[in-house]
């Protein structure tokens, strides 16, 4: 699509300048001649397009060497081709407007000319092809996964802020106006609501247990549940904090039936 596009344009403007230039020169051409004799290049080459494509993903898996020899002669025999399509559809056109089509010069000379627009034009498709190739194949960078630490607490005392790690904390308990958050640190006082805290800590594995008790699922240790239906906590670091069996399910424990 992009080639068609592209070659459109191309086509437009060497039509169009070859009719100024013609003017210029005081040899008028007819605009629908312009157009042919430059249509019939862009029709020759959008046919050829496949062609140099397939030669193009066929030599790149060689050695440079051979590569380079290889578009050598892909870019003649390519030349060549474009050179014939193009005298084939030209004669046609010509001829269904009752008139003959007839290059000037030797065959020879007319090949060489067209020879020399003709790699240029070879190497820009060769060009975008292997550049847009290597865009396109170029594997992706595996995604790294975030790493713990991107996802930090922020706990301010006064004039002093303290970041802590979520698997460093291991529960959070209501304090009045405050929260106090405790883990292998120790404990730490921080002014903030435990709706707030619940949902900063619940995409890291924080569960409500009590309404006045977070706790990480990874901490726990073990759970007991009493005659009431609420349950003590047992973590990993040895502390036992309750839990209200109205947040028993937070835990994934039986319903608890009196």
């Amino acid at each position: 699509m992009a080639y068609s596009v592209f070659g459109l344009l191309y086509m437009a403007v060497n039509a169009a300048s070859l009719i100024d230039d013609r003017r210029a020169l005081g040899q008028p051409i007819a605009a629908w001649q312009a157009w042919v004799l430059e249509g019939t290049s862009f029709a020759a080459w959008l046919a050829l397009l496949p062609a140099v494509l397939v030669l193009a993903v066929r030599l790149a898996a060689l050695p440079l060497w051979q590569t380079t020899i290889g578009h050598v002669l892909g870019c003649i025999a390519v030349s060549l081709a474009h050179s014939i399509l193009m005298l084939a559809m030209r004669s046609g056109a010509f001829a269904a407007a009752g008139i003959d089509y007839a290059p000037i010069g030797p065959w020879s000379d007319r090949l060489l000319f067209e020879w020399r627009k003709d790699v240029i034009t070879y190497v820009a498709i060769l060009g975008v092809f292997l550049l847009v190739r290597q865009l396109v194949t170029r594997p992706a960078q595996p995604s790294q996964p975030p790493a713990e630490d991107t996802a930090l607490i922020e706990v301010r005392d006064g004039n002093r802020v303290v970041l802590l790690r979520p698997d460093e904390v291991d529960w959070v308990s209501s304090a009045g106006n405050y929260v106090e958050i405790h883990g292998s640190f120790g404990s730490q006082l921080a002014r903030r609501t435990m709706a707030d805290m619940e949902a900063e800590l619940a995409p890291h594995g924080f569960v409500r247990v009590h309404r006045s008790h977070l706790v990480r699922r990874a901490a726990i240790a073990s759970t007991e549940t009493r005659q009431s239906g609420d349950f003590d906590i047992t973590l990993r670091s040895g502390a036992v904090i309750g839990g209200s069996r109205r947040f028993r399910q937070n835990l994934a424990l039986p319903v608890w039936k009196t």
